[in-house]
């Protein structure tokens, strides 16, 4: 029993401690990537390509999604002559991170260095369409689609693309306000229904306006509070007379018959604005 409980136990510790040993090992391992990188960098530096690219294998090898290291490769071997060896790295890069912009711009200047126009256009049109006007690659991509004679086609599929996005954006934006609209007249129905069944129908005949007055773009939704809101409106209308009726018999018993002939004057407004069904 003892041996039981002992191994649930360490079985417990272990769930919580590996975790904890995993992510430093990799942060480790991550540290020491970066380490070697450097170190390949200083050699690239100083002309020693060959050395540069032993520690940038090492890097890539000891942590194989360092894209960073990968670019740097491509590099090395484009320096070396073995574009097709640098081509590959290149895609590796982007197959790890696509938002790495460096390996666009290296690909881009490698097809345009082969003749191959369109895959170059490709890769221009790709770190173009990623930076911003004025920023030093955005021009960069610029002149070389202009060089490559794309520029025109690039920058028509790039206005076009802005404005399908700015589209997409205001269609959305459209949408959360219409959907906001709808929300607000739910909650002033939901307010109504409450105040309906607590017979405060001067209250629900007010909420159920709201709901009319903000034009919402629900057919259902506004069929629903007109017919509530003639429901109220009509109740209120009938308990208004009813009210004004009998404080008018109040002030008859007490000999104010001004103030008798005021309620029932509003006693006959609401039962005559209740025979007029065009107003419900």
């Amino acid at each position: 029993m003892i041996n039981i409980e002992m191994m649930r136990l360490l079985f417990i510790i272990s769930l919580i401690v590996l975790p904890f040993f995993s992510l430093h090992s990799e942060q480790l391992t991550k540290e020491q990537a970066v380490s070697y990188r450097e170190e390949g960098y200083r050699l690239q530096s100083m002309g020693d390509l060959n050395g540069a690219l032993t520690y940038y294998e090492k890097a890539a090898q000891m942590y194989p999604n360092y894209a960073e290291a990968y670019n740097d490769i491509g590099v090395v071997y484009e320096a070396l002559g073995d574009n097709d060896k640098a081509l590959s790295m290149y895609l590796k890069t982007l197959e790890i991170n696509p938002e790495y912009l460096p390996a666009y711009t290296n690909l881009a200047f490698l097809y345009e260095r082969r003749g191959e126009i369109e895959n170059a256009t490709t890769y221009w049109k790709k770190r173009y369409m990623a930076g911003q006007q004025g920023d030093y690659w955005w021009e960069v991509s610029r002149q070389h689609l202009l060089k490559l004679g794309t520029y025109p086609e690039v920058r028509k599929a790039d206005l076009e693309e802005k404005a399908a996005r700015l589209s997409r954006e205001l269609i959305y934006v459209r949408e959360q306000d219409r959907l906001k609209v709808i929300e607000e007249a739910k909650l002033h129905l939901d307010l109504g229904n409450n105040a309906f069944a607590a017979k405060d129908y001067e209250t629900a005949a007010k909420e159920f306006r709201t709901v009319l007055s903000l034009n919402v773009d629900d057919d259902d939704l506004v069929a629903t509070a007109r017919k509530l809101y003639d429901q109220a409106e009509r109740f209120r209308l009938r308990q208004s007379a009813y009210v004004n009726t009998k404080n008018a018999l109040d002030y008859i018993e007490k000999d104010d018959f001004l103030s008798a002939g005021d309620k029932l004057k509003n006693a006959l407004s609401a039962v005559f604005h209740i025979t007029q069904e065009k107003d419900f």
